[in-house]
């Protein structure tokens, strides 16, 4: 609280709210000096007003509340228990199909006002890490719309149904951990191959742990090399061995020498593919996680 006194001028300011940061500030100001009785009223005021804001931020937290469980809901497919339970709360839910918009917890407040708004927490798309987004169900022809409403980027899904809603939340997510704080559309990213659709830490870390047996095979290099050739090859010894220079029989020694390195079976299309990924990774300069 902050009193002023000068002739002809006298304010008095205080802070609305409780807690530690207040809510905002009010000021009051008269010509003529306050009076024991006018200082009660302008202190009741401020108590008033306090009063009304953090009751109207109770209500507020509790709609916020009541949606994220309707988000929930609709995870589970109970699209039309999650309808009776948002009742007048507002905005609805949009028909389908519509696409999922995601963004920062600190958009909340912009995305509300157009559009049904949840929190839901995440594993690992948020540029942050682990923690929530808030998302956004919104018809495709307003989605540019809401999310460039909001800062620090957006990411948007492609369209879906209510039945697909998981794997939308999933795209829009995605996009937006992997927007750099711009707004960026699950398809854009898609279109990138299958590395911009996973954290390269993550990768670098499987990658490293699924080729350290050959990675500590001595200096033997040519065991790397070999299975990346025999991969591209797609498993025929003769191509293989041409591209490496060698005796299509040597590079059925090394072969035998990863598979039991690896303790894997070459003929297995699953392991195939986790080794391609595996060396590709190993061959890229993945960009840091945001």
């Amino acid at each position: 609280t902050l009193a002023l006194a000068e002739p002809g001028e006298n304010v008095v300011v205080q802070p609305v709210g409780g807690g530690s940061r207040p809510r905002g500030f009010f000021a009051v100001g008269t010509v003529r000096a306050f009076t024991p009785v006018s200082h009660t009223v302008v202190n009741a005021a401020g108590s008033l007003l306090t009063l009304a804001f953090e009751q109207g931020s109770a209500q507020l937290e509790g709609g916020r509340r009541v949606r994220d469980a309707v988000l929930r809901l609709l995870l589970t497919g109970a699209t039309e228990e999650a309808r009776g339970v948002l009742g007048p709360l507002g905005p609805g839910l949009p028909g389908e199909p519509f696409v999922v918009v995601a963004a920062g917890e600190d958009s909340l407040e912009q995305l509300e006002p157009v559009a049904f708004t949840a929190r839901h927490a995440v594993a690992d798309a948020p540029p942050s890490g682990a923690g929530t987004v808030v998302v956004a169900l919104v018809a495709p022809d307003a989605a540019d719309r809401a999310a460039r409403a909001v800062s620090g980027g957006a990411g948007i899904s492609a369209p879906c149904a209510y039945r697909e809603l998981r794997a939308g939340v999933e795209q829009a997510a995605r996009a937006y951990g992997r927007g750099g704080g711009r707004v960026l559309r699950f398809d854009e990213l898609a279109g990138q191959g299958l590395m911009a659709l996973v954290d390269p830490d993550a990768a670098r870390a499987f990658a490293a742990a699924l080729l350290a047996p050959l990675s500590a095979y001595g200096s033997r290099a040519d065991l790397v090399d070999s299975l990346r050739a025999y991969l591209e090859s797609n498993g025929h010894w003769d191509a293989a061995a041409q591209r490496l220079g060698v005796h299509r029989h040597t590079l059925r020694y090394r072969m035998r020498r990863v598979a039991d390195l690896l303790g894997r079976d070459l003929d297995d299309p699953g392991v195939r593919a986790e080794l391609w990924f595996a060396l590709e990774v190993a061959g890229q300069s993945l960009p840091a996680a945001k």
